[in-house]
């Protein structure tokens, strides 16, 4: 049986993991490939270009946005009526609210624009795993534990198929 995510927003965690050529930016790949739309708030591309740059590699942040492009995300905006449900995102899943699953600041927006939109998230880590945001790669047949340390690893892999 074909699972198939027609739409999902992106986290910041998954496009790093690619730049940084991670064990699991292949499955990301793959399966965001997959997807028929992506979108990422603004935010979260401003997280990400600042991330990049701190891999201080040269080129870095244009191979970022050509990543970006290659993969057609789209960039939603961040404005005033979108306030109220990042703060009521951050006042349950911020760090500093001492949740069971902390988000930092840039994965509240992550997180925010999924729930707005009702869509799954591509992330890694153990971050949105104790979140109730939809895990795209969880649908698409990935296990993505704490025991793992949220790095998504295909669900029959471990049993040799």
């Amino acid at each position: 049986m074909t699972i198939k995510v027609e739409a999902a927003v992106v986290d910041s965690s998954v496009l790093i993991c690619i730049a940084k050529g991670e064990p699991a930016a292949n499955s990301f790949l793959n399966e965001m490939g997959k997807v028929g739309k992506l979108y990422l708030s603004a935010v979260t591309l401003a997280e990400v270009i600042l991330s990049t740059m701190s891999l201080q590699v040269e080129g870095a942040v244009g191979a970022m946005e050509q990543l970006v492009a290659a993969l057609k995300i789209e960039t939603v905006d961040f404005g005033g009526g979108d306030i109220a449900g990042y703060k009521d995102a951050a006042l349950k899943h911020h760090l500093k609210a001492r949740p069971p699953g902390p988000l930092n600041l840039g994965d509240v927006f992550s997180f925010q624009l999924a729930v707005k939109m009702d869509l799954p998230l591509f992330f890694q880590g153990n971050d949105f795993l104790k979140t109730p945001v939809k895990n795209a790669m969880s649908i698409l047949g990935y296990e993505m534990t704490e025991k793992n340390l949220g790095v998504p690893a295909l669900r029959n892999a471990s049993l040799g198929q």
